[in-house]
């Protein structure tokens, strides 16, 4: 049998080169989307340009990893955040209705569409900021299509040389014994690349449809998921300080406190049993040694 052609929409990302430079997908006959790159030369924002470039990669499944993830950024370039976060999907969502055969997506979504206390459950979201609000407006177009919707974090070391991921800044800072700020009040459930990879492609092999919470169970805060990091690797923590976010000024936009995650739906639906955070963090630390 031919095997199928996913197109990964946003591959120049953290999560992009993690899927396209591993075995997840192997099983597939795979493609990346490199931003406005000369290779794909498409602005994905602008519909003609979207029914041309998928026109001629014909995929039968679209992951999009497409974002704009600064919340500042948003929060001032509301219309920019519009574009990428919102008018892509719309794009794509069109596209996929004209076609005559059945085209699959992937939409990767945001913990940050939760605040208050979690953990959070798919039905409840709440909306702080317009990044927030952006990235709940995709997923309204994703859902008009045939679509697995997963609400996600997560981290790990980097395959991108030009971008560094959470646990990449934090690994430096311990190296060079930099004093640094970590948050006390914000807590989180994220799951690393490489199981979030794992996730992506088991959802693709079963074409789950609907709005997941994907990420690790239980959950930290950031400031103990830095101490816990931190610890695994024999770093001392005496250049970390713990803070409270809403103390920092120079963190000018509102953002949410608790975005852990209720991921029963997830592993109810799919019958797998997601890592705790610590585990995940347990199985980072050891990509860092």
């Amino acid at each position: 049998m031919q095997s199928k052609k996913i197109v990964v929409l946003g591959a120049n990302g953290l999560l992009g080169h993690e899927l396209l430079n591993s075995s997840y997908t192997s099983d597939w006959d795979v493609v990346g989307h490199f931003g406005r790159s000369k290779e794909s030369n498409a602005d994905l924002s602008i519909l003609s340009q979207t029914v041309s470039y998928l026109d001629r990669i014909k995929p039968d499944i679209i992951v999009n990893l497409v974002a704009l993830t600064n919340v500042d950024y948003c929060e001032s370039n509301p219309n920019e955040s519009y574009l990428i976060n919102v008018k892509v999907v719309e794009n794509i969502v069109l596209w996929i209705k004209q076609q005559q055969c059945k085209v699959y997506l992937v939409h990767i979504s945001s913990d940050q569409v939760y605040d208050g206390n979690g953990l959070h459950t798919e039905d409840y979201p709440v909306l702080t900021n317009y990044y927030a609000f952006s990235k709940y407006a995709g997923e309204l177009a994703a859902s008009t299509s045939h679509a697995a919707i997963l609400r996600t974090n997560f981290f790990g070391k980097s395959r991108n040389g030009l971008r560094a991921s959470f646990t990449d800044w934090l690994y430096q800072a311990l190296v060079s014994k930099q004093d640094i700020q970590v948050f006390e009040d914000v807590y989180f459930s994220p799951l690393s690349m490489s199981s979030l990879s794992e996730m992506i492609a088991l959802v693709i092999s079963k074409e789950l449809i609907g709005i997941y919470n994907l990420g690790s169970k239980q959950g930290l805060s950031k400031a103990d998921f830095a101490f816990e990091f931190a610890n695994m690797l024999g770093f001392n923590t005496n250049n970390m300080i713990k803070a409270k976010v809403s103390n920092i000024a120079f963190v000018k936009t509102y953002r949410p406190k608790d975005m852990r995650l209720d991921v029963s739906k997830f592993e109810q639906t799919l019958g797998v049993v997601l890592p705790t955070l610590q585990q995940e963090i347990i199985k980072v630390s050891k990509e860092y040694v």
